[in-house]
């Protein structure tokens, strides 16, 4: 035997119910991790863009891991938003630190939990950058020149520091 469903019994909101059910949902605006990270802002862009020898090399890698998928099987391919942004605020200060010398060439990468790594290694000598992915853990360089090695605390003095002994790539 079927079952008829008296179309009475089926509530049915009136059109103006509706929209006041919907209208706080359409004002918030929950942040979804799955989404797009914002935009580099313009002034980035165009330091990245300007040409500067190595700096600008650089943050476009920098800017380019930013727009990989966001992780695969070994875990997270793009920077925490947090690491990129102390990131390019310690390369431009140790660029700025270090004129007229120029940052050498070097290359970046990501942990596994979206924290950046950017080594300058050579022969005789390298100098690692490393910025955790949150905030709560400190920057540091990891620096080795000849069988002398340390590590200290990221700033950009520090940087510029440590970038002196690493010969510019022919």
């Amino acid at each position: 035997m079927p079952h008829v469903i008296d179309e009475r019994s089926v509530y049915r909101p009136q059109q103006n119910e509706m929209q006041l059910d919907w209208e706080p949902a359409l004002r918030s605006e929950v942040e979804d991790a799955r989404l797009t990270p914002e935009p580099i802002s313009p002034e980035r862009m165009r330091i990245a863009e300007a040409r500067i020898l190595y700096l600008s090399p650089i943050l476009q890698q920098l800017y380019a891991l930013r727009n990989e998928p966001e992780a695969d099987d070994y875990g997270r391919l793009q920077p925490t938003e947090s690491a990129f942004a102390a990131t390019i605020d310690i390369l431009i200060d140790a660029a700025i630190d270090a004129y007229p010398r120029k940052i050498p060439s070097g290359c970046v990468s990501t942990d596994s939990a979206g924290g950046v790594r950017i080594e300058w290694v050579r022969e005789t000598s390298s100098v690692h950058l490393v910025v955790p992915p949150a905030d709560d853990a400190k920057s540091y360089i990891y620096h080795e020149v000849g069988s002398n090695y340390g590590t200290e605390d990221a700033t950009p003095k520090g940087l510029s520091h440590w970038l002196k002994v690493i010969p510019r790539e022919s």
